[in-house]
């Protein structure tokens, strides 16, 4: 009967993942098609600092479009997690990710002491690591 209702329960908990990652990653490719589109330079006839805002703005699109693609690429992977049974377990070290990381990210891949780890190695490269925040 216990495992009957252990069953249950994390049959509940996969599917309400699921729809919390599922929903968010929605949200993220509905700001995609919104918001990405990089704007057109402005007129060759501009004065300079028209010229200057106008190549600003399309720096910060083409930002805010990767930093939105990324994170939908960080939500699949957690919903693939989840399918395969491993959403919640530190891809580094295998353990255990806390239920409170997962809620404040929920396309977290790693623990805190892993992710610290990866983030303490990629600034001494000169790089950052990403590995599901």
């Amino acid at each position: 009967m216990a495992d009957e209702l252990n069953a249950i329960t994390n049959t509940r908990a996969q599917e309400q993942t699921t729809r919390l990652l599922t929903d968010e990653l929605t949200d993220i490719m509905a700001r995609l098609h919104s918001e990405a589109e990089v704007p057109k330079a402005g007129a060759v006839a501009g004065d300079f600092l028209d010229v200057a805002q106008g190549v600003e703005h399309q720096e910060l699109a083409r930002l805010s479009a990767t930093r939105l693609v990324d994170r939908a690429r960080r939500l699949s992977r957690a919903l693939t997690r989840v399918s395969e049974g491993e959403y919640g377990v530190c891809t580094e070290c295998g353990g255990a990710i806390p239920a409170k990381r997962l809620l404040a990210v929920p396309d977290a891949a790693t623990c805190v002491a892993c992710q610290s780890r990866l983030e303490d190695v990629g600034a001494g490269a000169g790089t950052r690591h990403d590995v599901g925040r």
